[in-house]
């Protein structure tokens, strides 16, 4: 089974892991993306699936950058996304370390940019 979800693009550098940011605003962030991510894994379908408790979960990120941004950098696609990972483990009613994060995957620019979130269950 592979459960899938398109995430809007994280339009702030705060959530990089080089930010400078105060724990206090970026914990305002991290609890705004993980808000919208719940709500697009439910309108997906995700919490509905039932994962056995034997079995493999492996996550992977195709990252498609918009058209604004020049370089993105693959560390900082996984980091910026922590958050939505953790709001994807708990919509599945999993321990988040269960997931094994893949290499993530560079996809083609769209305008507005997106994030495809890909949990495959072995």
């Amino acid at each position: 089974m592979i459960l899938r979800v398109k995430l809007p693009w994280a339009k702030t550098s705060e959530l990089s892991a080089n930010s400078r940011l105060h724990w206090r605003k970026r914990a305002k962030l991290v609890k705004a993306q993980r808000r919208v991510t719940d709500a697009l894994a439910r309108e997906a379908g995700w919490h509905k699936a039932r994962i056995p408790a034997d079995a493999e979960l492996r996550m992977t990120l195709i990252y498609c950058p918009p058209s604004t941004v020049t370089t993105v950098d693959d560390d900082n696609v996984v980091t910026e996304n922590k958050g939505a990972r953790d709001a994807l483990a708990a919509v599945l009613r999993i321990d988040d370390g269960r997931i094994k994060l893949q290499a993530p995957i560079r996809g083609d620019r769209c305008r507005d940019g997106a994030v495809i979130v890909e949990v495959e269950v072995v």
